[in-house]
């Protein structure tokens, strides 16, 4: 049987770039497909955080960390609700990973580094350049040895024979090879593939909206893909939705202020507003109408508004704070934000429980005033002050956990990057890597950096083992 190349890689984000270059160093001949005008897929567009062990950046500032960790967190934190094996190689391979980025030319500075999880270890590593650096230094490098890559070439579907995967078809053209490889990305722009297989963000229907708009064809095409060859399709109703003011205007931010406190519709907290967006939005949706109230004053506004550090913490200059003193005045103009002179007037205006309200703010204002700390929900303000809600006017405005970092719905595979399908059998020729995967993430979003860090470290592992199937070799351990 003739072939056109070795392997085929469907996507050009981190994931599919990295099995490319593996690929090629093990000596397959390999051509990337890509659906945009330019490569990069949407880890171009992200702020290039990286999440990683025992790397040479934590040790260059002191820190000790190591795979039984990591390994041992994002299992607790998902209940074990999770793939042992895949936790196991990523915890194992992140540090190395990390390190093979930095081989490629990707910075990741010391001072960069970020708490981006609920424990007290800094595993964010963020790339000097961000993640425009990250998809360039792998384009870079994959085109140094060789890598054929076509863009604006959207696969529409799998050739089979025998029940094998033996190419793709595009446009009408079909291009063959014994060994494909999708990492096709996610699905947060495509409306039926949310209601399908992520209802809890389509439940905001219009408000909802991805990070990575930019990257319009981040719509699911991995799974149509993978289920015309018979797919498994698992990771259902899960992802990242971070909290967002309802407002027009649309703003990437990871972070509420910590300076506001949250309140549901019965005018109760149910979380410290300062919580990292691993868990704030997965906290938000949990409560009635998948929503909350920000409520806060007017001087701690004007005081704390314009400080955007607490909403773009990577400085990766994505974030323009929807908590200025103008965007909330203009919101008020046009009745989207409530203000009152009374708490229980904003509570009443924005439908809340105008004495529940009450109740909670001046619990919360007793903390900080006389304990000088939030005793309910221990919230860090973490170098802002934490402030009383206490001088007229007051705030209300209503949040949702809308904006999509990532979906993580789609194909399932074993520990080797192969697909899967409805009976837990091996597609031959066919593997996955990337946000087109459903069975690495789970109920909890582990940090920030393990989408780009799973995808590099499966997308590596796809592009090995996918060569030295089509090339008839031993697979290496």
């Amino acid at each position: 049987m003739s072939t056109d190349y070795d392997v085929i890689v469907i996507g050009s984000g981190a994931a599919g770039m990295s099995a490319a270059i593996e690929a090629r160093l093990a000596g397959a001949s390999v051509m990337v497909l890509e659906a945009d005008d330019h490569l990069g897929g949407a880890t171009r567009n992200s702020t290039g955080v990286v999440y990683a062990c025992n790397s040479s950046t934590q040790k260059e500032k002191g820190i000790e960390d190591s795979a039984d960790a990591v390994y041992d967190y994002i299992m607790t934190l998902n209940q074990h609700a999770v793939r042992p094996d895949l936790i196991r190689t990523y915890a194992d391979e992140c540090g190395p990973m990390l390190e093979w980025l930095k081989e490629k030319g990707v910075e990741f500075p010391a001072n960069m580094l970020v708490h981006s999880d609920v424990t007290d270890v800094q595993r964010g590593h963020t790339s000097k350049t961000f993640g425009l650096g990250i998809a360039d230094a792998l384009i870079n490098r994959a085109g140094a040895l060789g890598v054929e890559t076509a863009l604006g070439t959207r696969v529409d579907g799998l050739l089979v024979e025998q029940g094998k995967v033996v190419g793709i078809t595009a446009d009408g053209t079909d291009l063959r090879a014994p060994s494909v490889i999708i990492a096709t990305g996610g699905f947060g722009n495509s409306p039926e593939m949310l209601a399908k297989y992520y209802p809890t963000a389509a439940y905001h229907g219009d408000r909802t909206w991805a990070v990575h708009r930019d990257a319009p064809f981040i719509l699911g095409d991995g799974i149509t893909l993978g289920q015309s060859v018979g797919a498994e399709i698992t990771g259902y109703d899960t992802g990242l939705l971070n909290p967002s003011p309802c407002f027009d205007s649309r703003y990437v931010e990871a972070f509420l202020p910590p300076w506001l406190i949250a309140v549901n519709k019965h005018g109760k907290r149910f979380m410290a507003e300062w919580e990292s967006y691993a868990v704030c939005g997965y906290l938000i949706s949990e409560q009635p109408d998948k929503r909350c109230w920000a409520i806060f004053d007017h001087p701690t506004m004007v005081e704390n508004g314009d400080d955007l550090s607490y909403a773009d913490p990577y400085n990766s200059g994505l974030a323009i704070s929807s908590w200025e003193e103008i965007t909330i005045t203009r919101e008020v103009e046009k009745g989207v934000a409530h203000r009152a002179d009374s708490i229980a007037e904003v509570a009443r205006m924005a439908g809340l429980d105008p004495e529940a309200v009450e109740e909670t703010v001046r619990r919360y204002n007793e903390d900080v005033e006389v304990h000088g700390e939030d005793r309910q929900f221990r919230k860090d303000g973490n170098g802002h002050k934490l402030t009383p809600i206490k001088t007229a006017p007051f705030y209300a405005v209503e949040v949702r956990a809308a904006i999509i970092g990532f979906t993580a719905a789609g194909l399932d595979i074993t520990a080797d990057c192969e697909v899967r399908d409805t009976r837990s059998k091996v597609i031959e020729g066919l593997y996955a890597a990337g946000e087109v995967l459903g069975c690495f993430h789970g109920k909890r979003y582990a940090g920030g950096g393990t989408s780009i860090g799973s995808g590099v470290v499966f997308g590596r592992r796809a592009g090995t083992v996918a060569a030295h199937h089509a090339l008839a070799a031993p697979v290496p351990a």
